[in-house]
C-alpha cells in the first residue's frame, strides 16, 4: 500500500493519474499527515525555533484537511476526502523534500537578512544586499512553487470535478486558508512555548 502511494505521488507530480488512484486507507492517511508535519518542520527548523516549525507543520496539515473537506463537501463528494487529502499532502511532502537543497542554501542568507535591520531600507532604495542568494536556489524555489501549484490545482480539479479556471482559483484561495491556519498555529505555539 505504501509503495503504491509513493508511485501515485510521483505520477501526480508528473501530471499523470489522479487522487482517485491513491489507496484508501486510514493508516496511510495518518502516516502521511504525520510525515507532512515532519517535512514542514524539518524544512523550517533551520530558520525558526522548533516549536514554531512544528506549529507550521501542524497548521499546514490542518489547513489542507479543512480546505479539502470544505471543497468536497460543497460538491457533495465527501467520499473522496481521504484520497484527496493524502494526494495533496503526499505531493506537498515530495515538493518539500525537493526544496530542501535550495532552502539549505537560502536559510543562512534569510537569517542574516533578518538580523540586519537595514535590509528592508536597502531593498526599498535599490541598494544591493550585503549577502546575495545564489541564482540557482531562488530559481529552483520559484520553479517548485509554480509546479506544486499546478499539481495541486490538478488534484483539486480531478477530486471535485471542477473546470480549469475554478480549480486554479480555489487552489490560490487554499493558500490563504493554509496561511490562516499556519499563523493561528504559530500564535498558539508562541503563547504556549513563548
Amino acid at each position: 500500500m505504501f509503495a503504491q502511494a509513493l508511485r501515485v505521488t510521483l505520477q501526480l507530480a508528473l501530471f499523470r493519474g489522479g487522487p482517485q488512484d491513491m489507496p484508501y486507507s486510514l493508516p496511510l492517511t495518518r502516516m502521511v499527515i504525520a510525515l507532512a508535519m515532519l517535512a514542514s518542520a524539518l524544512l523550517l527548523s533551520s530558520v525558526t525555533p522548533l516549536p514554531l516549525a512544528l506549529a507550521t507543520g501542524v497548521g499546514g496539515a490542518t489547513g489542507m484537511a479543512f480546505f479539502c473537506h470544505r471543497l468536497l463537501r460543497g460538491k457533495q463528494l465527501e467520499n473522496r476526502f481521504m484520497q484527496t487529502l493524502v494526494a495533496q499532502l503526499s505531493v506537498g511532502i515530495l515538493f518539500a523534500l525537493a526544496m530542501w537543497p535550495a532552502f539549505a542554501v537560502l536559510a543562512p542568507i534569510m537569517q542574516e537578512l533578518m538580523k540586519d535591520g537595514d535590509a528592508l531600507a536597502r531593498l526599498q532604495s535599490g541598494q544591493p544586499l550585503p549577502v546575495q542568494p545564489p541564482a540557482w536556489a531562488a530559481l529552483w524555489s520559484d520553479v517548485l512553487f509554480i509546479w506544486s501549484l499546478a499539481v495541486s490545482a490538478r488534484i483539486n480539479r480531478l477530486a471535485a470535478d471542477l473546470n480549469v479556471f475554478s480549480s486554479w482559483l480555489l487552489t490560490l484561495l487554499s493558500l490563504f486558508v493554509l496561511m490562516g491556519f499556519i499563523l493561528l498555529a504559530q500564535i498558539l505555539a508562541a503563547l504556549l512555548f513563548g
